[in-house]
């Protein structure tokens, strides 16, 4: 079974491509075959990675436009065993463009993840901060959402604004999508509006919102520079420990979801709709 993953918020400087980089990094050193597929045209998770998107012949941008490329004939290998990268270029900021008068425009990717899904247990999709065509073939190719957020109040209005384009993209084009959960970063619980953002947002979504958290880290400032996930740069650092709980909260959250999923094709009459239904 691939568990296709996104992670996305229309805001910027949530911490995505951190997150991404780092829970990627810890599933593969658990033994876990894992993909990261990089839709940032700025090309964050390439460059977290070491990788220089100027020496790419190819990326995530020719296999989305060019029906005969496929992901296999993109994706890299890094120095994290078991861990591999679909990267982006600059290029992919025009894939918008060049996309919009193509009939299959948000199921490209999809598409493309198909012929390659088989290979790995976890494929986790950095998104851009925008709701373009990039996070929609993102959404869409995905089954499960992960959602970066600073506990700040501007925050919170833009998650009322995703968790809308969040039902309209699973009412129109994946019935399958659903929210993982919602994942604080950058978290300085010495701050008042810290403590007052997590707990209106633990009232409204329940159990959406990760227990762990990723608290504010000075080293995981450092780690892109250094091209090293946090468990290579700062192994015993709080974000080291805070992306693990993370990682295995992810890994428990999916086997919780898979028995009831068993659960329910062996007794469809006692089907958990309010579980299967939550968005």
């Amino acid at each position: 079974m691939t568990r296709i993953i996104s992670i996305v918020n229309q805001k910027g400087g949530t911490g995505k491509t951190t997150s991404t980089v780092n829970i990627a990094d810890y599933l593969a050193r658990t033994g876990h075959k894992t993909l990261i597929v990089d839709m940032e045209p700025q090309s964050n998770a390439t460059l977290y990675l070491g990788i220089d998107p100027l020496s790419l012949e190819l990326s995530v941008s020719e296999a989305l436009l060019k029906k005969e490329i496929g992901l296999d004939e993109v994706i890299l290998s890094t120095n994290t065993e078991n861990l591999h990268i679909a990267p982006a270029k600059v290029s992919l900021a025009n894939t918008d463009l060049n996309l919009a008068d193509k009939p299959d425009k948000q199921y490209r990717l999809k598409e493309k993840l198909s012929r390659v899904k088989s290979r790995y247990e976890y494929i986790l999709i950095d998104c851009p901060p925008s709701l373009s065509l990039l996070p929609v073939n993102a959404l869409v190719a995905s089954e499960e959402v992960i959602i970066p957020l600073q506990p700040k109040y501007l925050s919170l209005e833009g998650l009322k604004q995703l968790k809308v384009s969040l039902e309209k993209t699973r009412e129109e084009l994946n019935p399958s999508l659903k929210i993982l959960g919602i994942l604080f970063t950058m978290v300085d619980m010495r701050l008042k509006m810290t403590k007052y953002c997590i707990d209106i947002v633990r009232d409204y979504f329940g159990d959406k919102v990760f227990k762990s958290t990723i608290r504010v880290c000075s080293k995981l400032n450092e780690t892109p520079v250094a091209g090293q996930s946090i468990f290579v740069y700062s192994p015993s650092s709080k974000g080291a420990k805070d992306y693990k709980s993370v990682a295995e909260e992810i890994i428990e959250r999916g086997n919780l979801f898979y028995r009831k999923s068993l659960f329910r094709l062996l007794c469809p009459q006692l089907e958990d709709k309010t579980f299967l239904n939550a968005s």
